[in-house]
């Protein structure tokens, strides 16, 4: 089964009503999913094209959760790489190398806001610092992956250099964070060997 989003129809943005719609059927729509209520709910949120990715997020939210539910399932590893190249072809990014990286950076910047938030707040260890550094290298790669850089023009060799620079520290900075806990595990389980000699002796 595809459904590659090839036509120029499918490159267009769905209407609030196709949106809300969809979110209907899979029960997260409690609306009238009416013209006056999408209007209001528009201008309340900063107008339509912000009130359509509000939706478009919602009914994405909801995929997502079906997707967890479905493949709870037993899949075998073709079973799986199947059904990921299903979301790769409906997408439109299937056998499109650039493509393909634009959309996995696409996922990743959905991935490393919240982590760059949660690694923000106080209660954040090394742990999740050193994701949202990780996910910051990564993102810096995958553009450069993306860009197709030839290295013919000077332009292209100092974006590259930039974008591999900001890379190399923000990888550096998460080896740096996870080297911390690694330590602190040791001395934990030093402590721990060493309690458990006392009580034997």
């Amino acid at each position: 089964m595809t459904t590659p989003s090839s036509s120029p129809e499918a490159d267009q943005p769905a209407a609030v009503d196709q949106l809300a719609t969809a979110l209907q059927a899979l029960g997260h729509y409690r609306g009238t999913n009416t013209a006056d209520e999408h209007a209001a709910a528009a201008e309340r949120l900063g107008g339509e094209a912000v009130y359509r990715a509000y939706l478009a997020n919602a009914l994405l939210g909801a995929a997502q959760f079906e997707a967890i539910l479905n493949e709870s399932v037993e899949l075998d590893n073709e079973q799986r790489a199947a059904v990921y190249l299903q979301q790769q072809q409906t997408v439109g990014v299937a056998g499109d190398q650039t493509g393909m990286l634009e959309f996995l950076r696409w996922q990743l910047l959905r991935i490393s806001a919240p982590l760059r938030e949660n690694a923000q707040t106080e209660q954040a260890g090394p742990v999740p610092v050193a994701a949202a550094q990780t996910a910051e290298g990564l993102d810096r790669l995958l553009t450069v992956s993306a860009a197709g850089h030839t290295l013919t023009e000077q332009a292209d060799i100092d974006s590259v250099a930039e974008q591999l620079d900001t890379a190399h520290q923000a990888l550096s900075s998460a080896i740096e964070n996870i080297d911390q806990l690694r330590a602190l595990t040791e001395q934990a389980r030093s402590g721990s060997g060493a309690d458990s000699e006392s009580s034997e002796s």
